[in-house]
């Protein structure tokens, strides 16, 4: 294992680059939202937050909590996405943002994940509830179970969807916890989060979450609004290899939510520094050889290395090289011999593949016999 000097690095070949997001301290009171939290979502760090374990109406912000079982369902392969689940007459009969599924009708379960996230269908997740447990009540448990098990400490849900009810309550903290669990347990569905809009039953519909593929890259997740919660929104964007969560609640217009989650997130970004600590292709340490034409050979990644560091952990940046020296030859170019690994902050590690710069080829016999012997005789490599 070799230490490699995150400063001599990037004095020497890496680049510093400065955030492009940078923001100014918001003053207190000037979101317009109730309840807000902004959070790393690779360390769950909160960078902001505002009456973040205050009890709120989540609205519609309950449905990740349905996808996330859904998802899961899926996943463990209980049900399959061209699978059909049967309308019912309580799914039919749902007021509120809907799909306008009719009873009787079977709709397909990857037609129920779009007419969630786009529509913000009321009827679909009462689909889905009883198409998954047979019934809404057996759903919820099932709701309230996952909540337990992610260690929510203030969320408590009565449907799937959002409707108001006073005993379904839940905090921005807890969902983006929800919001962190879909990013990380399933990746593959999460592309569906960026839709902008979805048509079915003859009836085209535009996703509610104005602030996809704006300034700030927000590609998902969910918005919200009743009358007690006001308008909500859980959102998240990446920007130079870093993903942050913002949730909002409480706002007075649509309008308000949006400028709301754009400042958190603005705040959020102007926290993080992007460091280059590999170039692609260019060499970031050396590996000895053995019986080769060459003793050492130098390796490189086959992309960029970037990480985007908060300005409190840039101090705890370390950064090693693992390798198991000598390799023997042959080498060919582009062959794995090591690791690039990089820690910080609260235990955050992540691995890249150091690969062979160049081509090493086995040296002649009369070499190979040479440096065996003095191996022999002196122990050298």
């Amino acid at each position: 294992m070799r230490n490699i000097s995150i400063w001599l690095a990037v004095a020497a070949f890496f680049n510093v680059e400065s955030a492009k997001h940078r923001a100014k301290e918001l003053p207190q009171n000037s979101l317009g939202a109730k309840q807000a939290i902004v959070i790393d979502n690779e360390t769950g760090e909160c960078i902001y937050e505002e009456n973040g374990d205050e009890r709120c109406p989540p609205s519609s912000m309950t449905k990740l909590m349905t996808l996330y079982i859904l998802f899961e369902a899926i996943i463990l392969g209980r049900i399959g996405m061209d699978d059909e689940f049967p309308v019912s007459k309580a799914a039919q009969k749902m007021t509120g943002s809907r799909s306008f599924f009719s009873a009787g009708a079977m709709v397909k379960v990857e037609d129920l994940i779009r007419s969630i996230i786009v529509h913000s269908g009321n009827d679909a997740c009462i689909v889905v509830a009883e198409g998954i447990s047979g019934d809404v009540e057996a759903f919820v448990d099932v709701m309230n179970e996952k909540v337990k098990e992610f260690g929510l400490q203030n969320t408590h849900f009565t449907n799937p969807s959002g409707l108001p009810d006073e005993e379904h309550y839940s905090t921005v903290h807890d969902i983006s916890v929800i919001v962190r669990r879909i990013i990380s347990d399933f990746p593959a569905f999460y592309h569906y989060f960026a839709e902008k809009s979805f048509t079915i039953n003859s009836i085209t519909q535009q996703n509610r979450n104005t602030l996809l593929g704006n300034t700030m890259k927000v590609d998902g997740l969910k918005t919200g609004r009743t009358d007690a919660g006001g308008f909500g929104v859980a959102a998240s964007a990446e920007n130079e290899g870093k993903r942050l969560i913002v949730v909002v609640n409480g706002c007075k217009t649509s309008r308000s939510r949006a400028r709301a989650a754009n400042k958190l997130l603005a705040k959020g970004f102007g926290e993080y520094t992007p460091l280059k600590i590999a170039e692609a292709g260019k060499p970031v340490t050396s590996i000895s050889v053995w019986l080769g034409t060459k003793d050492l050979v130098n390796l490189c990644t086959h992309e960029d290395v970037i990480v985007a560091i908060s300005k409190k952990h840039q101090k705890s940046l370390k950064v090693e090289a693992y390798l198991r020296e000598p390799v023997e030859a042959p080498i060919s170019i582009g062959m794995k011999l090591g690791e690039l690994v990089y820690s910080y902050g609260n235990g955050v590690i992540k691995k890249k593949d150091l690969l062979a710069c160049s081509s090493v080829p086995r040296a002649c016999f009369a070499r190979r016999a040479e440096m065996s012997l003095k191996r022999l005789i002196f122990g050298e490599k």
